[in-house]
């Protein structure tokens, strides 16, 4: 998700700490020597002190209102939205295994290729996908990282559990609660709770197994709907008809999303991200202008 614009007061304060680099010197924060500078003077003369104040008013606003710097502190935030986006989605992948590292690099390199294709029907003057529909490639790679990582945990939670063994103990222990009807009360209380235990481990192994199918048939789904706007994209060449069918992809993740929240209880838990959906791709304009 795209960080909102910000405001004007953010902008004075990004002013405020403003410090050009100047050679031999290092990061230099003019505004805060002049400042100091007339603190001094002002003991002398009071004057500079209402000098001081007037004139780095004055430059708060011509600095905070400049395009330009406005669009340097936009820049520094996308950059560091990006770091932070980098660093969480390569935190999340050092918990799968090396097949689904690579599963996952295979699809962003899918949409990589869709944003090229683009950038290159776009050379010709056409117009160009909007933020809205790259955020929509991010929600996807998000999405599927995230049925990845909680394919996994059910792989591993399921590892360790026989259906078929505890549907024999369930057996065994309802055997003896109807072979001994007059055992003691405290007994009898323990295997009754020990029964009601392995009856709600079957049924978790059950709802495990349901989750664990429906989440290889999403991620097969993804894959195969971004490989088809990868084609889609080669061969009809048109941005409208692209955006279209991103908004028809990226619309379908509702019901997936819903029920991976109806399922919570047995899926991995990722926290909720502050900023939203994280960066996972590059922008291909912002990408050739950095390097």
């Amino acid at each position: 998700m795209a960080s909102p614009e910000p405001d004007f007061w953010q902008y004075v304060r990004e002013a405020f700490h403003r410090a050009p680099f100047v050679r031999n010197l290092g990061a230099v924060p003019w505004n805060k020597w002049a400042l100091a500078a007339a603190g001094i003077l002002g003991f002398g003369n009071p004057g500079f002190w209402l000098l001081g104040i007037a004139g780095e008013l004055l430059y708060l606003y011509l600095t905070a209102t400049n395009p330009r710097f406005r669009t340097l502190v936009h820049a520094r935030r996308l950059e560091a939205e990006r770091a932070v986006a980098s660093g969480r989605i390569e935190q999340l992948l050092d918990h799968l295994s090396r097949e689904a590292r690579q599963r996952f690099t295979n699809l962003r390199q899918n949409c990589v290729d869709v944003q090229r294709i683009t950038e290159a029907v776009q050379a010709g003057a056409l117009p160009s996908l909007d933020e809205a529909r790259w955020e929509g490639l991010d929600q996807l790679l998000w999405l599927f990282l995230r049925l990845q990582i909680s394919l996994e945990t059910l792989e591993r939670q399921l590892t360790g559990s026989d259906r078929g063994t505890l549907e024999k103990e369930v057996a065994q222990i309802e055997k003896e609660l109807a072979a001994a009807p007059e055992a003691g009360e405290r007994l009898r209380r323990s295997k009754e709770s020990l029964l009601e235990l392995k009856k709600k481990r079957i049924e978790n192994l059950d709802r495990a197994s349901e989750a664990r199918q429906i989440l290889g048939a999403e991620l097969q789904r993804i894959e195969q709907q971004v490989e088809l706007l990868r084609e889609e994209a080669a061969i009809s060449r048109r941005p409208e008809a692209l955006s279209a069918r991103i908004d028809a992809v990226t619309g379908s993740l509702e019901d997936t999303n819903s029920w991976m929240r109806q399922h919570e209880d047995i899926l991995a838990d990722l926290g909720d991200e502050p900023g939203g959906t994280p960066r996972v791709l590059e922008r291909p304009r912002q990408a050739a202008q950095d390097r």
